[in-house]
């Protein structure tokens, strides 16, 4: 077997190792060195020299592990790629940026096409972990979990000449997003391990991530801003799932994040392949939950958006790629933050040496007047505070050897770590074990000759059900008798219950949904990607009827309606019935009305939206608007669904802002000022007397509509004076605006002959408006179930039948009702 180090090695940066086992040459990565002062591209020379490439294998989806994979996939399009689809999905996103920023750079030449990137990830096999894969005849890979990101993987290799691990990037702990490390009893004759940090412990995980809460606490004490630039892949992740949950618990409090750049394609990919991420985060997808954005934490997706951060005067929090400062919007941002003192940048990742990151940490040890740094191509004062937390996603110093010890590979090669670090830990190892240790050099190539390969675990399935049918849940559970009977509980991937299943063994993405949304079968705990069949009494206790729990419950209303971005969600268990609140109901989307009618049909719980307005956040938003106004007063009617905005200023007031105001809360706005007299009553208009005319004594004029209204068929229920702006006019109350509309020929002559203004009021009269709907009803002898249901933020009434009537009856009701009314007449049976 011969290894040729490529990229990687002494080095971090440009992964890429050749291997020549049985007469085939696979390489292990294909990454790019991103610092500006070395060479980008790998020695390819040497793939050149033995004859191209037959295989190629990814661990997973950094840069320094993929960034010349479409050249070397376009040199040599035979040659298969191998990895898992979480990482493939990753490679596209992160080539694609890629490709941006190089087509981007001033004198810049790519260093590969868009039609190079498509032609590569056309070459993918992918592969789930813990499935062993026959690359060639006498070859076989697997994958498994290795923690570091998302999709991850330690890449295992079993040949004629020997067994091989590569460790790639890996850490043994838990992250927030993905669990660690995870292997079972592998016994390969080489390993090679990364070393990233094989030269130090790292500090305890939660000590850190407490610090970034402290930290910012005191950003929000300051009234300051701050900028994490973060690797958009894993670290960004880390980051927003710590903060997130400080804000959950109440410990951060009145501050917006923001996530901008690359991150937020890459959390798109973590919600499409939940399976990939550790059991609490995928589970959470599962059930439709957004893990990533709330009210608090949101998405930017533009230049105004961020300009607008910027500019704002609340102190907020920046989560944005890149995590060097090298590019991005990172580099936006810190150029605008670095100069003012009362602004913090938290490093929490790897730097490179040449790296902006790398030389704004070296500026701690220097004096105020030294402080200045290059961001963006400019050079500004560094006057902000600077702060480096450890959330590092590789494996430190003892978690190397812990994973060397427990492998024993007789041939052990040290890569992916600067050349002091590499040559000093292999020196330490070399102590500890009796196996060959090397700690190569780029450009390197050794033979390892293994005369006799360790023998290797494996799992023998023998039984199998021989089905020819698609799995589904009519039958899913002639699986599980076969499974529980013939291996007990016993973890298996998807392959390998398709293997149990049909006879073959492969992966079929609706057959893992069956699997995954099916009574009969769970998760391992750690691994979402394994499955075991339940016990009997578990699947008896889960296929009994029963009442869902409250978590469950908001899960189902989560899912349901998200979209629509409800408030609150109240549960009233003995009615089974789910009370949605909004800040404004009567602006909510109609398509709600469609998913509640499925929700009510799926899970039996009925839906009902609360006619409550949140009046904070109208307060708010008025606010907002005459944000440098004096506010005097605001008054609300919500019989009348109108607010009154008294200013106690001159000011400009812009009709159109105020029209928005009420396309988005559903309330009309009045104001008064000390320029602004005009009537802005968005459905609430005076009629005026269109000239100078005497006017009628008052009393005289009501009597005068009375008379006028005697032989009318619809009649105002109360008249009544009132004041506007030192001006009196006559209030005429129907039993809703529309049929007081039905007479505005009949007012407008009434202004003129009486001399004066008169307005239809927006009141309603809902005790007449039920009284008109029961009387209906018992004149037809149609019994009520319960009580009419009158919702006054869309004059709906709702009438619930004691059983089925004529149709025809029912439309004449309805139409009646309609007509003397102006309100839609509901029936429901």
């Amino acid at each position: 077997m011969n290894i040729s180090f490529l990229g990687g090695a002494c080095e971090v940066g440009g992964s890429s190792i050749l291997l020549k086992i049985s007469h085939k040459n696979i390489l292990l990565d294909c990454g790019i060195r991103q610092g500006a002062a070395k060479d980008p591209i790998p020695d390819f020379k040497i793939i050149q020299d033995n004859g191209g490439v037959d295989a190629i294998i990814i661990s997973h989806a950094h840069m320094d592990h993929i960034g010349c994979l479409p050249i070397i996939s376009k040199e040599y399009p035979m040659a298969k790629i191998y990895t898992n689809i979480m990482t493939k999905d990753l490679m596209k996103v992160l080539l694609y940026d890629s490709l941006k920023i190089m087509n981007n750079r001033e004198s810049e030449i790519p260093l590969y096409a868009e039609k190079d990137v498509k032609s590569m990830l056309n070459r993918i096999v992918t592969i789930n972990y813990m499935v062993e894969f026959n690359i060639f005849d006498d070859m076989k890979i697997c994958f498994y979990n290795a923690g570091h990101i998302a999709g991850a993987c330690c890449v295992y290799i079993k040949s004629s000449e020997g067994s091989l691990f590569y460790s790639g990037d890996f850490s043994l702990f838990s992250q927030r997003t993905v669990e660690g490390l995870k292997l079972p009893k592998l016994r390969p004759d080489i390993g090679i391990f990364e070393t990233t940090y094989g030269d130090r412990l790292h500090s305890n995980r939660e000590v850190e991530e407490q610090r970034l809460i402290d930290i910012i606490k005191e950003c929000i004490e300051n009234n300051g801003k701050m900028l994490i630039p973060a690797f958009a892949l894993g670290r960004a992740q880390e980051v927003i799932l710590t903060i997130k949950k400080a804000i959950n618990k109440g410990i951060i409090q009145d501050i917006k994040i923001y996530v901008d750049g690359m991150i937020r394609d890459i959390n798109r990919v973590y919600k499409f392949n939940p399976t990939y991420l550790k059991n609490s985060l995928g589970k959470k997808i599962l059930r439709g939950i957004e893990p990533f954005y709330d009210d608090n934490i949101i998405c930017v997706e533009d230049k105004k958006s961020r300009e607008k951060i910027l500019d704002s005067k609340n102190s907020c929090i920046i989560i944005s790629s890149s995590g060097m400062l090298t590019g991005g919007f990172s580099q936006y941002y810190a150029e605008k933050l670095v100069p003012l003192e009362n602004n913090y940048i938290v490093i929490t990742g790897y730097q490179d040496e040449e790296s902006p990151g790398r030389k704004l940490l070296s500026l701690l040890d220097k004096s105020d007047e030294d402080k200045k740094i290059e961001i963006n191509g400019k050079i500004v004062p560094a006057r902000c505070r600077v702060e480096n937390i450890g959330l590092s996603a590789h494996s430190d110093k003892e978690e190397i050897k812990s994973l060397i010890k427990m492998l024993l590979p007789r041939n052990i090669f040290m890569v992916h770590g600067n050349e002091n670090v590499v040559r000093n830990f292999s020196r330490e190892i070399s102590l500890e074990t009796i196996a060959r240790v090397y700690s190569p050099k780029c450009g390197e190539s050794y033979e390892v000759n293994i005369n006799r390969p360790r023998k290797q675990w494996f799992r023998k399935i023998d039984k199998t059900l021989g089905e020819k049918s698609i799995l589904n849940e009519e039958n899913i559970d002639k699986l599980w008798k076969f499974t529980i009977e013939n291996y007990g509980q016993k973890f298996f991937t998807i392959e390998e219950l398709t293997y149990i299943w049909s006879g073959y063994k492969k992966y079929i993405f609706e057959f893992q949904q069956c699997i995954i949304n099916s009574v009969y079968f769970e998760n391992d705990m750690k691994r979402l990607f394994l499955f075991k069949a339940k016990s009997r009494e578990e699947v008896e206790e889960a296929l009994k009827p029963k009442e869902l729990k409250p978590n469950e419950l908001n899960d189902l209303i989560n899912r349901y309606f998200k979209e629509f971005k409800f408030k609150k969600a109240s549960l009233i268990y003995d009615e089974k019935k789910v009370i949605l609140s909004f800040d404004f109901p009567s602006v909510v989307d109609k398509k709600i009305y469609k998913i509640i009618e499925k929700f009510e049909q799926d899970n039996n719980w009925k839906v009902r939206i609360s006619d409550s307005i949140n009046i904070n956040e109208a307060s708010r938003i008025i606010k907002e608007i005459f944000y440098n106004a004096d506010i005097k007063k605001i008054s609300y009617r919500l019989e009348k669904n109108c607010v009154e905005v008294n200013i106690n200023s001159n000011f400009h007031v812009n009709e159109n802002i105020l029209h928005k105001f009420t396309e988005n809360t559903g309330l009309a706005i009045m104001v008064s000022s000390l320029d602004y007299n005009a009537d802005i009553a968005i459905n609430d208009d005076i009629i005026k007397v269109n000239r100078d005319k005497d006017i009628m004594e008052q009393n005289k004029a009501l009597n005068f509509i009375e008379n006028e209204f005697k032989d009318k068929e619809f009649k105002p229920y109360k008249k009544s004076i009132k004041t506007y702006q030192n001006d009196k006019y006559i209030e005429l109350v129907f039993i809703t605006p529309a049929i007081g509309k039905k007479y505005n020929n009949t007012i407008n002559k009434l202004v003129e002959t009486t001399g004066w203004n008169m307005k239809i009021s927006n009141s309603i009269n809902q005790n007449e408006i039920i009284n008109k709907a029961s009387l209906l009803c018992s004149m037809n002898n149609i019994v009520l179930k319960k009580n009419p249901s009158f919702n006054i933020s869309n004059l709906t009434l709702s009438l619930k039948l004691q059983e089925t009537q004529n149709d025809e009856i029912l439309c004449n009701i309805k139409k009646e009702f309609e007509y003397s009314t102006g309100c839609t007449l509901l029936f429901n049976s």
